[in-house]
């Protein structure tokens, strides 16, 4: 018999013995399958599905986070311009009473010095004033004793500058 016979004899005739034999094998495998590898891959597959639930979670946390800080932001963004606005609000405030108290003060200064002017003024007029009629006392002496040819005393001198002065002020 050749080997052709054999394959073709045997796959017309079906043997129970093998038929039994090839179950209880299928059912080791089987078994063996699912202890090494069909538990070991469910534990990862659970695991992977444990995981991507958790980062989905954590991913809508984040986004939650995120919405919040941009909120704040926001508001903080919001604060800080009126902050602004009352800073310069204020500065401008400030700036026209320092302006304002700048200009009174000159103003207050000038008219100090103005007063101070015009009594310097009056100073220097009187003086002024009191030195020409020391001079022209002098000269008029001087005069007076040409023309009279004598020396006048104090007092004397002093009587006909005051009448020549009231002469000027008339």
């Amino acid at each position: 018999m050749t080997f052709q016979t054999l394959f073709a004899a045997s796959a017309n005739h079906i043997y129970i013995g093998n038929t039994i034999w090839y179950m209880i094998v299928f059912a080791i495998l089987l078994l063996l399958v699912k202890h090494y590898a069909w538990g070991p891959v469910s534990d990862m597959m659970e695991k992977r599905r444990q995981k991507v639930i958790n980062d989905l979670d954590s991913a809508a946390d984040n986004r939650k986070k995120a919405e919040v800080l941009a909120n704040e932001r926001e508001a903080a963004l919001k604060n800080s311009k009126q902050e602004a606005m009352q800073i310069l609000s204020s500065a401008k405030t400030d700036a026209q009473k320092t302006s304002s108290q700048i200009v009174a003060e000159a103003n207050d200064d000038a008219a100090a010095i103005h007063a101070k002017a015009q009594t310097d003024a009056a100073q220097a007029k009187a003086a002024a004033l009191d030195e020409a009629r020391a001079e022209v006392a002098d000269i008029s002496v001087t005069i007076a004793e040409k023309v009279i040819a004598r020396n006048l005393s104090a007092d004397d001198q002093k009587d006909l500058v005051d009448q020549f002065i009231k002469g000027l002020n008339k």
